[in-house]
């Protein structure tokens, strides 16, 4: 099969797939489930298939007489007798996962126990262009598939700092990717690699990310990211929203109250970027006459305790959290996760806190936990893995059709 032009289909819910398909369609997608961990028993592998229990003890066995899956009387009990544990047999299906940032990017190989191979970065400058980072990043991700022979790369999943339509894939006018908007990034991908590449924004990818390190435990989340810009990704009911148009989520560009006359990178003024994000701080240290060069050497005087840069960093994050109280009164979840480079700083998280707490309803905090990101770094990677392996599952050893 020839490469497949993103965007993919949009993932369906247990709910939404069919009741009736091909045998050899259920144990795969069954196989998929296992391999991914969100299936460990047979009494969620019916509930994620909408199957029924004779159904499922069928697929199982068929699976376990392949040598493709194992079960043993290890699950967590609920009050009577221990669930068998389902597990997956080694298996060669891998993808391909990288984030793009504005000036580097981070890629790695996802295999099918859920491992992340490989993982480093590269400096890229993504203003140069969608060609340029197409040629710079299917140069990195052949550098992984040469290092994993032994691996079958099924699909690439790519997140971007800029607004992703979930509805056809495209860029919709990102701000720090000048040239990009309805850029066909992942087709000339898909071209290059001659596999299907999904494209998604980067908080989303991190929001689903984040929701699977936590073991899918936080069902109502709002996850954001802060880190040379802003941006954030909602979980509902286990789900990331998408909304409407597909945009869900991008608060980068909201007017907030002390942002008044500054320029924004989008072309308005008073954006939330201008004034929570490491860049504004960045440009403001840089006014005070601070000799710094990146965000990092932002970080680092305030894990010195600067007083300069931890005053600055204290006030963005006052600003952050101000423009997430409204959400969190009217999403009322359960988990608010603080990512990007800038929750490595104490003042920054302990400011976005204080303030959510002083704007937000008493019975919408009463249960909220605001938190520094499980996964860290590897946020947006993880769920990157998830969305290629909705692209193109696993694949059962010896057949020609993916899950």
């Amino acid at each position: 099969m020839g490469p497949q032009a993103s965007p993919p289909p949009t993932p369906e819910t247990a709910a939404q797939r069919p009741r009736a398909a091909r045998t050899n369609d259920a144990e795969n997608q069954a196989l998929a489930l296992i391999v991914a961990g969100t299936a460990t028993s047979r009494a969620e592998l019916r509930e994620r298939l909408g199957i029924s229990a004779s159904t499922a003890s069928t697929l199982v066995r068929r699976l376990i007489e392949s040598g493709l899956v194992s079960e043993s009387e290890h699950g967590t009990s609920t009050g009577g007798r221990r669930p068998a544990r389902l597990q997956a047999a080694a298996n060669d299906s891998a993808w391909l996962v990288a984030e793009l940032g504005s000036s580097h990017m981070r890629v790695g190989l996802s295999t099918a126990d859920g491992r992340l191979e490989g993982v480093r970065e590269h400096r890229m400058n993504i203003s140069e262009g969608h060609a340029a980072s197409v040629t710079a990043l299917a140069a990195s991700w052949r550098e992984l598939i040469d290092e994993h022979p032994a691996c079958t790369v099924l699909a690439g999943a790519v997140a971007v700092p800029g607004p992703v339509s979930a509805l056809t894939g495209d860029l919709i006018a990102p701000a720090r990717m000048p040239g990009w908007h309805g850029a066909p990034f992942a087709r000339d991908l898909a071209e290059e690699l001659a596999i299907p590449i999904s494209i998604e924004n980067d908080a989303r990818a991190a929001t689903l990310g984040e929701h699977l390190a936590r073991a899918e435990e936080s069902q109502d989340l709002i996850y954001v990211k802060a880190g040379s810009g802003i941006g954030a990704g909602l979980l509902h009911r286990g789900e990331v929203v998408r909304g409407g148009s597909g945009v869900a989520g991008d608060i980068t560009h909201v007017p907030v109250p002390g942002a008044e006359g500054r320029q924004c990178s989008c072309g308005r003024v008073g954006c939330l970027e201008t004034v929570a994000s490491g860049a504004a701080i960045t440009q403001e240290l840089l006014e005070q006459g601070l000799e710094i060069s990146s965000m990092n050497d932002v970080v680092d005087l305030a894990l010195t305790f600067h007083p300069a840069a931890t005053a600055a960093i204290r006030r963005s994050g006052k600003q952050l959290g101000t423009a997430l109280s409204p959400l969190v009164n009217f999403l009322n979840p359960s988990t608010v996760v603080i990512g990007g480079a800038l929750s490595g700083v104490d003042a920054y998280v302990a400011a976005v806190r204080s303030a959510i707490y002083d704007s937000s309803l008493a019975m919408n905090t009463q249960g909220l936990t605001i938190a520094t990101s499980s996964a860290g770094s590897d946020a947006a990677l993880l769920g990157l893995a998830r969305l290629a392996q909705e692209l193109a599952p696993v694949r059962i050893p010896g057949s020609d059709s993916p899950a």
